[in-house]
């Protein structure tokens, strides 16, 4: 004799096996996280962060990984302030390594979304990661290009990395995250910027980049993965 359960006790066991799955998710990502903020001033192994993602529920690819590679790197080398154009996981990665240490880096985040920024503000409160702020800010036009409309006198000067993830921010978000926080720029600077694909734009940048004495190298060019940077001491 076969029992034949009815369909609401399926899609009762349906839905357990859904909150036990996510609980595992947010106890890994938990646990994973806690390790992170418990490391030494430098930057985290990127299986360690990558497995981080997997919990979050945004594993990493092969382009993504070179370009969160090189933002940790980076973060780690700064001396000055990071600005990020756009809140993320990384958000929370880059704040714990900037709480962590003898190095005293703060982490501007911008963000268009009030909802997503309370959202992350309530991870950052959670984790107790003091260095990471949030700043809400709307889209705005400016000249032939969309940005964000934030005060840039709110921001600190000498900023020595800018991360613009193309994905998470505004339309041509590197060209406006230079335009507006150009003059606050760092002595020795870097910029980390995905999702370049138009022509015109690699072309605004390598202009940029020559008026500033710096450096702009197409990392990967399937990706966008653009870098700009000056340095003025021995390479």
């Amino acid at each position: 004799m076969q029992l034949t359960l009815p369909a609401s006790t399926y899609k009762g066991f349906r839905a357990l096996r859904a909150q036990a799955a996510l609980f595992e998710r947010v106890r890994g990502f938990d646990r994973c996280m806690r390790k992170l903020l418990g490391a030494a001033d430098e930057p985290p192994p990127l299986a360690a962060v990558a497995e981080l993602y997997a919990h979050w529920g945004d594993p990493p690819t092969q382009g993504t990984e070179n370009f969160l590679r090189s933002c940790l790197a980076e973060a780690g080398r700064a001396e000055g302030p990071i600005v990020q154009c756009g809140a993320s996981l990384l958000t929370l990665v880059l704040g714990g390594l900037c709480s962590s240490g003898e190095k005293t880096r703060q982490l501007w985040c911008l963000e268009h979304d009030s909802h997503w920024a309370n959202v992350m503000r309530s991870w950052i409160t959670q984790y107790r990661i003091g260095s990471a702020h949030v700043i809400t800010s709307r889209a705005r036009m400016f000249d032939g290009y969309v940005w964000y409309g934030v005060d840039t006198q709110r921001l600190a000067q000498g900023i020595s990395l800018i991360l613009c993830e193309g994905a998470r921010t505004t339309p041509q978000g590197i060209i406006g995250a230079l335009n507006r926080l150009g003059g606050r720029l760092g002595t020795e600077f870097t910029v980390l910027a995905r999702g370049v694909s138009r022509g015109d734009d690699l072309r605004e940048l390598k202009t940029w980049a020559e008026l500033q004495r710096a450096s702009c190298v197409v990392v990967d060019r399937q990706e966008g993965f653009v870098k700009l940077s000056r340095r003025t001491g021995p390479a």
